[in-house]
């Protein structure tokens, strides 16, 4: 089974990115101010989009507003805002990342068996505290698909965010647009990544990043977000690994912890992942039936 139990990775829980990096750390105006959760969603996340939003209801503290950003409602269960509120589009997006040339763009997609739309779910996640009228300065962003199942805390006691972490299988185009995109880039934790279905984005630090990216650059960051992505390479990009690793190396305020999770098919299978004791599974559609099922054993009360 294709799995990320992140357990494996405890030793790093007491680390903060000054354990690792020497320098200056800025102090961020970080509050303790509610959570508002913000769903990236499509009507493909039908079948999960209802789970996804009690499952941060029951589980997920501090929440107080669920919001679902998409091109229509797709639940009567949270707040619906329209993905065309948006500075950018799947098209613009498209013309971005061609640089202005859409054919070279379309072979890029095709080559890449990845979209637009995929650039395009990133940035509405990055966007949404800046766009999302009255939103907390502290947003979490879940995918839709993502079922927080046990109790998880995303503040630690300086009202920094705490990040989750999974293993570092495969991602150097991940890493490599984040150079391009971010002046000073670093990964603090090299043998970890930071894709993990979820993602506490705090505001003074994500104007800091834009600020940062916008200033280098001379463009609005989601343009320059477009701009880095190698056309001549493999897919990639990952809104999580820029927001993380710039967090962290600049802010002692963050952390890193444990959380136990994993990627399956099969959602039926939810109550014994719940007995398990995982905090969160991701149910994807394109998994069932390509992957062998796993079901763990429930706990049992001695």
């Amino acid at each position: 089974m294709y799995k990320f139990i992140c357990l494996l990775f405890c030793f790093f829980i007491p680390f903060s990115a000054q354990a690792t990096k020497e320098g200056v750390k800025k102090n961020y105006p970080l509050t303790d101010s509610p959570i508002d959760v913000v769903i990236v969603s499509h009507p493909k996340d039908k079948p999960t989009i209802d789970d996804c939003i009690d499952g941060i209801l029951e589980n997920c503290n501090k929440v107080r507003r669920v919001i679902v950003v998409s091109s229509e409602r797709l639940t009567n269960k949270a707040e619906w805002f329209n993905e065309n509120e948006f500075p950018f589009n799947k098209d613009s997006i498209a013309k971005a990342v061609g640089k202005g040339d859409m054919k070279k763009a379309k072979k890029f997609f095709n080559n890449t068996s990845r979209g637009a739309g995929w650039y395009f779910q990133q940035l509405l996640k990055l966007y949404s505290p800046f766009i999302i009228p009255g939103i907390s300065p502290n947003v979490l962003v879940v995918d839709a698909d993502a079922i927080f199942m046990n109790p998880v805390s995303f503040l630690n006691e300086k009202h920094g965010g705490l990040f989750c972490m999974s293993p570092r299988e495969g991602k150097e185009a991940y890493f490599q647009h984040a150079e391009r995109l971010v002046p000073g880039y670093q990964r603090i934790f090299p043998e970890v990544y930071s894709v993990c279905h979820h993602m506490l984005f705090q505001m003074p630090i994500l104007k800091d990043l834009f600020k940062t990216v916008e200033r280098y650059h001379h463009k609005v960051f989601w343009k320059a977000f477009c701009h880095c992505v190698d056309l001549d390479g493999k897919k990639g990009a990952s809104e999580y690994e820029i927001y993380y690793n710039f967090a962290l190396r600049n802010t002692d305020q963050v952390n890193i912890r444990t959380l136990l999770w994993t990627n399956s098919g099969y959602p039926e299978d939810k109550i014994f992942y719940q007995a398990a004791g995982y905090h969160f599974v991701a149910f994807h559609t394109y998994m069932r039936g390509k992957w062998n099922r796993f079901i763990p054993k429930p706990i049992v009360n001695q």
